[in-house]
């Protein structure tokens, strides 16, 4: 009968040779694979099925974060490595059996394709993370891995918690500079590019500011710098936000979050968190990116307006009108309900002609027209 290495004390581990230890250590690190692959699986069935709306959720990810007590980043990773499996059927079998580590899985299924997962799960075999982070860093989606790893470099590392909102900031801010770039810009990277922006503000010697002009137009990052600078008529904030760009900066997102009150701003919403902003005209058809066109929207309703299901008109934050799929103002509805429910409630029908919310619709019942 098969041993089983829960059961075991630490005492009789140490009592043990060192090759069963190795063998066990293996067999653990193997579950830990298989299981997070399973939760994987659960998570993204539970985001392609809408299971999580039901829960009180506005994504599987949040769901994660609510219910099962993930923290987001990791919520996020398992989504986005079991998405990458579906594509590749080797990858996924080896994590199904735990035959493979969490962590070089989740670096290499960000390069290998189903031509060329068989080389990566190899030297996942006889590398080790740091050597498997190297390669895939130094590699494009399709190619096969390098035959070497480069040799360690000095690194430095810092380590920052941010709260929902800002890491929801940093989040989209590093998939816009990779869409703008045509490649998946690591977070250090990103980070060196702003940062270096900001020095340029406060001047450089001639020596970094050359260096910089020449990295930037390398990266095609001249365009967007010099649009920084563009003035639009009537608004302040032209020295440190640019109203033609497609995102706003994070000082006038924060002063957006600010003023909406950190919440989603459609009525009737309570979600807090995996907020997002939104331009009220769209950026598509010519809406500037400043204040009175930016509002405040949680990850659910803003896909909401992007589906039809949602409309926004006005002029933020105090002559707006949310207008559901039939054209009602959804903040009229909400007051519609009060009455309706008091209504039945008492047991009072009255006329259609005499109800307090004619014209409208509530609790789904055809009112007078």
């Amino acid at each position: 009968m098969e041993m089983d290495p829960v059961s075991l004390t630490l005492k009789e581990m140490l009592a043990m040779d060192p090759h069963a230890l190795h063998q066990l250590a293996r067999k653990s690190a193997g579950s830990i694979t298989r299981y997070r692959a399973l939760l994987g699986r659960l998570l993204l069935a539970i985001s392609r099925t809408g299971a999580y709306a039901d829960l009180g959720c506005s994504s599987a990810a949040h769901y994660g974060v609510l219910q099962l007590g993930l923290p987001a980043k990791e919520a996020r990773r398992l989504l986005q490595v079991t998405r990458e499996l579906e594509l590749l059927p080797h990858l996924r079998e080896l994590a199904n059996y735990g035959e493979i580590e969490w962590s070089k899985l989740r670096e290499v299924v960000r390069v290998a394709t189903p031509e060329t997962e068989r080389e990566w799960a190899t030297m996942c075999s006889v590398r080790t993370y740091a050597e498997i982070e190297d390669m895939v860093a130094r590699s494009r989606r399709g190619e096969v891995p390098p035959e070497q790893p480069l040799p360690n470099r000095p690194r430095s590392e810092l380590r920052c918690r941010f709260e929902a909102e800002q890491m929801a900031v940093l989040e989209r801010g590093l998939q816009v500079m990779s869409q703008s770039l045509g490649r998946a810009l690591p977070m250090a990277e990103a980070i060196e590019l702003l940062f270096a922006e900001k020095l340029a503000e406060h001047g450089l010697n001639d020596e970094l500011q050359k260096i910089r002009e020449e990295a930037l137009k390398d990266l095609g990052w001249t365009d967007v710098i010099n649009a920084e600078c563009e003035a639009c008529p009537g608004h302040a904030e032209v020295q440190i936000v640019n109203p033609k760009s497609r995102v706003p900066t994070p000082v006038q997102r924060s002063k957006i979050l600010r003023r909406d009150g950190y919440r989603c701003a459609v009525p009737g919403c309570e979600n807090s968190i995996w907020l997002e902003t939104h331009h009220i005209i769209f950026y598509a058809d010519g809406g500037l990116t400043v204040p009175e066109n930016l509002i405040t929207l949680c990850t659910r309703c803003h896909k909401h307006v992007h589906e039809g299901r949602l409309r926004i008109v006005g002029t933020a934050p105090h002559g707006l009108r949310y207008l559901n799929c039939q054209g009602r103002d959804i903040r009229e509805e909400r007051k519609l309900e009060i009455p309706y429910w008091l209504d039945i409630w008492c047991g009072w029908q009255g006329e259609e002609g005499d109800r307090r919310y004619r014209g409208g619709s509530a609790g789904g019942l055809p009112l007078a027209s």
